[in-house]
């Protein structure tokens, strides 16, 4: 087995160079073919006995040195190479030739039908002057291959013995279910002890000095210190003592501000909001904190000596408060030495001590054992045996039996595990991990390294490490298969999951920190992390560099002379500009492959970007470039090219990209992507035939963006929407697509967004898609009929999601209930004539249905209340004063909103109808809804909806038969809107529905009371209910017996008794009330809701106070749209963390002056925001927000009450300009104006301001632009801008 030195240079003589040979012989002399050929083939496969011997040799030192020699030549001559294709493929560029059979997915290596041929025109080709460096290049590899012949024989080697090399196993572990095992072995007892002393009661002394206690796991490196936390962390008895359980990683290095940031996120079990304020953050804990009654913070990997700071761990533990003594801190460490702010006694240290032998035995074979069962008896024996040998060798290491057992259960061959018995000092974790290394494959082995590129604690995502991997070229390229690069790299890291290289980590996964530094101390002459503006020199033989430093232009020397470099990946974002970047540095880097940039002060990317001839790998995701350069279409080994959202042109001929793989447009938060945005249209899309991915593609009329443009784009895979489907010219156009054989794709939407164009049917039934699709949507189809493929019931192998989207003529679902058998997700949304949902697949789980007017479902019992229908209709006036009631509001925004809604619904109705009456009232309520909100139209908008709605109610109670629909019951959601349900039928589809966890009723003007007590108690499961748009809704039925239900959302239910309605609601609603465009009472918030932590109301009528104070665990209150509020009783009792008041005019000075908010303030009035300043003991909280406010004018007159405020955001202002004494918010450091348009100009800023974003705002767009802008110099300074 080799050294660490040795291991890292390794890859090199693989087959790797092999491929790197079979490339280039394209371009070389088929005598030099030959020669390179029999090299390869005689001293390649020879060269693991040639390590083995060398390592016990004086000569060691001259294979280290060959080695180098022969990685160096191989990095040039793939360079060159490089170089090379690059030229052909920028003159089937400029020609308009495509790339030849075979070249497109990885690399433009000659298909063997091709290779007589190259090789017979290559010996002209080596007289042209570019051939002439690849050449030369070539001989000096022979001539390295050569000198490993004399090392072979200076070591005495016979000629004749060979090694294999590791070939790449086959993964049977998905990336979805590759969890690291949860079996934990020889460590009950140690837990047991630990969980004892956890929730051991707090001596007196203990309370009085510390607000908590620690303990700490203490051992070597790999002896499962965490994993023996982590089965504390997860026992039964913690989850039940402590409310509040936070895991950290440390890992090494405290990092305050970061760590701080991860125990909020721990602890809220979500994403920290990105605050840069390390007292904001802390403030954020420390109430958090105090909410609990006690909590557990485990610390894991803790690194601390005498020499470290211990003020820096003070800091950090500062906020750990809570309710009750008895909170614990739970540290691992490599070191008994710890911070002393961790209150951890020396008795509280926990050694930990090596496995009894017979469960480190257990744990070793439990690793060795896994996979496919060892049916040979005798083999089973043979290997037990042998297993028992190794484990004893183990040095009791538990990480060094869990990688090395993942390797040996690969191959589970004695001659392999005897092998095994072999090596070194197995006692050292390092020398089984090295072990485990060397028998991966050597592409393998070049991903592990190049992951240390990444920070320690680093959250890897599969998904993009691959999408690196693949453009260095570490990816062997898949020429006899179909699988994609993406697919063979995504194997490796599932290679390196089932082997322990990786674990998952809850929602990704992490790199042991053995494991890091063992892939660092191999990777040394390639790899390097720039993370202190103290370095002074880097390896001129570094190929891939990683920046955390905030600017790169500190280390320009440094970096200038890396002219080997292949990469350079943002970690953080650099102050420094593009032009500082590209002109400044990277003029010297001219092959880069991959390149990932943040920077947040330019719009533009420089035209130099084209002089990257091998870039492959261009990431602007986290930037604000918004204007791509001509010279990016040059680019033409690009793969893969991510932009940020802000991107609005593409170069015309970014189609002569033949190679471009991934392209795309991301809206980033923070450092993780939120979500793909569509991307302008590509001309001539259809000649990047090796994309495998588009988001969007709009069909137009135009040369060039043609549905036929997809013809060719086979490797297409993921989701793809086609859009305006009307300027498709014909069915011959729609077969030319060829969708059908796009079996990569697993989603796919077909779109018409207008009725112009061609049957539709007819382009339609030539959009036959794959079979192998798991969802399919269909919107704006304008035919009655279905194509002939939505009608063979085979025709879909496993479709999971059916989606039909404003289908106008449709009146069913597809007639064989077979074609969605598998389909567990069915939405139907503005089927007009759809009238009866018949035999729904079994296994649905996820069941919504839109605007379907004629559907609908009533009993027979409900048939025949004629005084119920008659009941309803002589209440028509109650309903008129309260619908005119609420006009008044918001000027009937509201109301005119859910009116607009249904009058499609009572059109849609009336085909059934043909009542003239109807027809003339219908007319009045359209006319109506034009005219806008003028007053004099509300009474008769109002007057004539109530009688089309008369009607509608005759009408359904009129039907000669029940309707009824039975729904499958493992339903998880159920979203009923526009369609007309009535009361009973309701509560019959709800039986039986244990499963179901969201209920969404709207827009359901036959709803008179929600189900009862007994339909509610068995929707066990039940935990967000939205009642919407029921104008007649009246009463909450059963309600309050819902067991489950946490959310409950009741919005423009007019009608709706909410007297003492919080007593109607149930007690255990705990998460959000939100209500809107109903009627509140002075006691609708009285007796009830004891668990409610977020209240919203909007646009209601109410009476002039309102009683809140029995909501004790309020946390976020929301008042919007309030005409009759005057006072709100109760605010002592409550501690608001955020508190929202928009449009709440007439709250009395009292009331104002009595709120206190400790997080986030919302107000819409600077009026009502000063009243609150002024108040005696009132601070502002860190987050400020004045959205809508109408002053033409704002001034903060108690700026001192501001001093806390860390972000102010402005949006939707009509004000002039930003209040002048802005510079006096001493702690602002976060400044953002949204869609205030009369704002010109910025005032003096706070030195404290580290952020500015600037969006829907021309007139200060234009004063901030760089470098004239008037406003451009109080912000150029800033390190994070966004101005869009």
């Amino acid at each position: 087995m080799a050294d660490l030195a040795l291991a890292g240079l390794r890859w090199a003589a693989s087959p790797i160079v092999n491929e790197l040979l079979t490339k280039a012989s394209a371009y070389l002399s088929v005598d030099m073919v030959r020669e390179i050929q029999r090299l390869e083939a005689t001293v390649l496969p020879q060269f693991e006995l040639v390590i083995q011997a060398a390592q016990k040799s004086p000569h060691r030192g001259i294979l280290e040195a060959w080695l180098r020699r022969l990685k160096e030549a191989y990095y040039d001559a793939e360079d060159l190479l490089d170089e090379h294709e690059y030229n052909v493929l920028e003159g089937k560029a400029k020609s308009g030739k495509s790339l030849l059979l075979g070249e497109h997915g990885s690399s433009s290596t000659a298909t063997t039908v091709m290779k007589p041929f190259h090789a017979a025109m290559s010996r002209a080709r080596n007289l042209l002057p570019q051939n002439r460096r690849l050449i030369s290049k070539m001989n000096e590899l022979k001539a390295i291959l050569t000198e490993a012949q004399q090392l072979r024989d200076l070591l005495g080697l016979p000629h004749g013995n060979t090694v294999e090399w590791p070939a790449a196993a086959p993964t049977s572990v998905p990336t979805t279910t590759s969890l690291p095992t949860s079996k934990v072995f020889g460590r009950d007892r140690d837990r047991d002890r630990i969980v004892d002393f956890l929730l051991g009661k707090t001596t007196t002394a203990e309370a009085s000095s510390a607000k908590y206690s620690g303990l700490a796991i203490v051992g070597l490196g790999g002896m499962g210190k965490s994993t023996l936390a982590q089965y504390v962390y997860n026992d039964k008895r913690i989850e039940e003592c402590f409310d509040i359980r936070m895991w950290v990683c440390i890992s090494r290095k405290l990092d305050v501000h970061r760590h701080t940031r991860e125990i909020i996120e721990s602890a809220k079990k979500g994403e920290c909001p990105r605050v840069d304020n390390l007292d904001t953050l802390q403030c954020k804990l420390r109430d958090i904190l105090q909410e609990s009654q006690k909590f557990l913070l485990v610390l894991d990997d803790v690194w601390f000596e005498k020499s470290h700071n211990e003020t820096e761990w003070e800091l950090f533990l500062a906020p750990l408060v809570s309710k009750q003594s008895g909170s614990k801190v739970l540290v691992t460490s490599r070191s008994k030495t710890l911070p002393a702010a961790i209150c951890c006694e020396q008795e509280h240290v926990i050694h930990l001590e090596n496995m009894d032998d017979t469960e480190f035995l257990a744990l070793f074979k439990h690793h060795a054992f896994s996979g496919a069962e060892i049916k040979d008896q005798l083999l089973r024996t043979k290997l037990e045996d042998t297993a028992e040998e190794i484990a004893k060798r183990l040095g009791q290491c538990p990480l060094a039996a869990k990688v090395l057992g993942s390797r040996l259960c690969r191959k589970k061959d004695i001659a392999e595990w005897k092998a095994a018995l072999k090596l070194g000092d197995l006692s050292d974790p390092f020398t089984s991990l090295l072990w485990s290394y060397e028998k991966l494959e050597p592409r393998l082995q070049r991903c592990f390294l190049y992951c240390s590129l990444f920070p320690k604690g680093h959250r890897y995502d599969p998904n993009q490490l691959v999408h690196l991997w693949v453009a260095e070229g570490f990816v062997g390229s898949c020429n006899l298969s179909r699988r994609t690069l993406e697919e063979a790299g995504m194997d490796y890291f599932n290679d390196m999951v089932s082997g322990s290289f990786f674990q998952w980590y809850g929602r990704y996964y992490v790199m042991h920190d053995i494991l890091h530094d063992f892939a660092e101390s191999l990777s040394r002459e390639d790899c390097f992390r720039l993370k202190d503006d103290n370095v002074t020199e880097i390896p001129c033989t570094v190929r891939h560099l990683s920046v955390h430093v905030q600017s790169m232009q500190k280390h320009k020397q440094i970096i200038c002379k890396l002219y080997h470099l292949r990469t350079i990946i943002c970690i953080d974002p650099l102050m420094d500009g593009p032009s500082d970047i590209f002109d400044g540095m990277l003029r010297n880097q001219r092959k880069l492959r991959v390149l990932s940039l943040s920077f947040y002060n330019s719009k533009n990317l420089p035209e130099s970007i084209g002089e990257l001839k091998h870039l492959r790998y261009l990431n602007l995701i986290r930037t604000l470039v918004s204007e791509l350069p001509t010279s990016l279409c040059t680019l033409y080994h690009l793969q893969l090219l991510w932009l940020n959202h802000m991107v609005e042109n593409l170069p015309d001929k970014l189609c002569n990209l033949r190679k471009l793989r991934h392209l795309g447009a991301y809206s980033c938060y923070a450092y993780d992507f939120v979500d793909e945005k569509p991307i302008c249209q590509i001309l001539n899309i259809g000649k990047l035939t090796s994309l495998q991915h588009i988001y969007v593609f709009s069909v137009q009329k135009k040369q060039g963006y043609e549905l036929r443009q997809l013809k060719d784009l086979n490797e297409l895979g993921g989701s793809l929407k086609v859009k305006n489907l009307e300027n498709v010219i014909g069915k011959d156009e729609a077969v030319e697509s060829k969708l059908y054989l796009k079996s990569r794709l697993k989603e796919l939407a077909f779109e018409w967004s207008s009725e112009n164009g061609m049957d539709a049917m007819d382009i339609l039934e030539g959009l036959r898609p794959p079979p192998q699709l798991s969802k399919l949507t269909i919107k704006g189809y304008r035919s009655d009929t279905y194509p002939g493929w939505l009608l063979e019931r085979s025709y879909f192998e496993n479709l999971e999601s059916f989606e039909l989207s404003n289908c106008s003529l449709l009146e069913g679902l597809p007639p064989d209930t077979e074609l969605l058998r598998n389909c567990s997700r069915l939405r139907i949304n503005f089927v007009p004539n759809l009238k009866e949902l018949s035999n729904l697949p079994a296994g649905l789980t996820d069941l919504s249905i839109d605007w379907c007017p004629l559907l609908m479902f009533i009993t027979n019992n409900e048939l025949g209340q004629h005084d119920l229908r008659e009941n309803i209709i002589t209440k028509a006036d109650d309903l008129a004063s309260k619908l005119a009631l609420m006009w008044e509001v918001d000027s009937g925004k509201e109301v005119r909103s859910v009116l607009s809604k249904d009058y499609s619904s009572l059109k849609q109705l009336m085909t059934l109808m043909i009542d003239d009456d109807m027809s003339k009232h219908l007319q009045i309520i359209e006319t109506g809804l034009e005219e806008g909100d003028k007053v004099w139209m509300k009474e008769n908008i109002i007057k004539a909806w109530l009688f089309c709605h008369e009607q509608r109610i005759r009408f359904t109670y009129g039907r000669a038969m029940e309707l009824q629909v039975v729904l499958p019951l493992g339903l998880c959601k159920l979203s009923l809107s526009s369609c007309n349900i009535i009361d009973e039928a309701l509560a019959i589809c709800l039986e039986g529905l244990t499963s179901l966890a969201t209920l969404e009723l709207e827009y359901d003007m036959a709803l008179i009371t929600l189900p009862s007590e007994e339909v509610f108690q068995h929707l066990t499961k039940l935990d967000m209910l939205v009642v919407s748009g029921c104008l007649c809704l009246k009463s909450l039925g059963g309600l309050r017996a819902a067991p489950s239900l946490s959310s409950f959302y009741c919005w423009e239910c007019p009608s709706l008794e909410l007297a003492r309605g919080a007593e109607l609601m149930p007690l255990n609603l705990a998460r959000e009330l939100n209500i809107l465009g109903c009627i509140l009472a002075a006691d609708s918030f009285i007796n009830g809701l004891p668990h409610l932590k977020h209240l919203s109301i909007d646009v209601c009528r109410s009476s002039p106070s309102l009683s809140i104070g029995h909501l004790t665990s309020l946390e976020s209150l929301r008042l919007n749209g309030l005409p009759d509020l005057y006072f709100v009783e109760g605010l002592s009792s409550l501690h608001l963390k955020h508190l929202r008041l928009v449009d709440v005019a007439n709250l009395t000075a009292k009331c104002i002056s009595q709120f206190r908010v400790q997080e986030s303030l919302t107000v819409s009035s600077s009026v009502l925001l000063n009243h609150m300043l002024m108040a005696e003991g009132f601070t502002a909280p860190p987050n400020l927000t004045l959205p809508a406010c109408k002053e033409p004018s704002v001034s903060f007159e108690e700026p001192a009450n501001l001093s806390s405020v860390k972000c102010l955001n402005f949006s939707f202002c009509e004000m002039e300009s930003l209040p002048r004494n802005l510079k006096s918010l001493s702690s602002l450091e976060s400044l953002s104006i949204g869609y205030c348009r009369n704002i010109a100009s910025l005032p003096d800023l706070p030195s404290s301001l580290q952020r500015i974003s600037i969006s829907g705002c021309p007139v200060l767009k234009k004063n901030c632009q760089e470098p004239d802008g008037e406003s451009w110099p109080k912000i150029s300074h800033l390190r994070w801008k966004r101005i869009d």
